[in-house]
């Protein structure tokens, strides 16, 4: 469970949250609706350790796991899609780069003096590969990026060539193919064309975790949250918006 105890948060001379207390327990999908600078992205962030509140706590179970998908997406470069999609899951992502560095050096003439060698280290690394489910893993997160419309080209080429928005959707897909045992996903549905978006709308409903999402329009949050609390524009309510 995620647990917020009276809590309350200003940003500037803007208050955000007053006193405000919510639960967000297990299986559960919950909507947060509002306009831009309600507060909503400053709850994650609250959720996640990144921004403490100013008064009150937030509390999150022990051994939770928590993927967070923002607008900002960082830097993005010199990787395939499919590879950003899988560093989410942990190390299987390392040894997959290092098997594709292997598979080159296999077929590099310059390198036939060092082929025995080579082969060895492929041997060893395409065991660990296995071990860590990462055949599995690969699969999974190219069936999750072509949910999201990617070509087999886009998931295969450099995200660095990638423009922003696509860039947004291989930090969804990462987060998703994580399934933590919760996800807050702010605005997920910016830059999804009508496909994706049925896509992803079936994909959460059939997610078993916890899960939060932002959205400015309650049209989009309540085709797959169970309830989604407004959070207003104005100041001094919004103690009310978060329970």
């Amino acid at each position: 469970m995620i647990r917020l105890d009276n809590i309350s948060k200003q940003n500037g001379h803007q208050i955000l949250f007053i006193e405000a207390s919510a639960a967000l327990h297990r299986a559960e999908k919950v909507g947060l609706v509002g306009p831009n600078g309600a507060g909503k992205s400053t709850l994650f962030r609250m959720i996640t350790g990144q921004e403490a509140p100013d008064e009150g706590q937030v509390v999150v179970d022990r051994g939770i796991t928590i993927g967070y998908f923002s607008q900002d997406v960082g830097d993005m470069s010199g990787r395939s899609a499919v590879a950003e999609v899988m560093d989410g899951v942990g190390p299987v992502s390392e040894v997959a780069a290092e098997l594709k560095e292997l598979e080159a050096a296999m077929a590099d003439p310059d390198r036939a003096d060092e082929m025995e060698a080579i082969i060895e280290r492929y041997g060893e690394v395409q065991q660990r590969f296995s071990e860590l489910d990462g055949y599995a893993l690969d699969a999974r997160a190219r069936e999750v990026l072509a949910g999201l419309s990617f070509t087999q080209e886009m998931m295969d080429g450099d995200v660095g060539k990638l423009s922003g928005g696509w860039k947004m959707r291989v930090a969804l897909a990462r987060i998703l193919l994580m399934k933590p045992d919760a996800m807050l996903l702010d605005e997920p549905s910016n830059h999804l064309d009508i496909e994706s978006l049925i896509w992803l709308e079936q994909f959460l409903k059939g997610y078993d975790g916890m899960l939060m999402m932002t959205s400015p329009s309650t049209r989009s949050s309540r085709s797959t949250a169970a309830r989604s609390p407004p959070i207003p524009a104005t100041t001094n309510s919004t103690s009310s918006s978060a329970r």
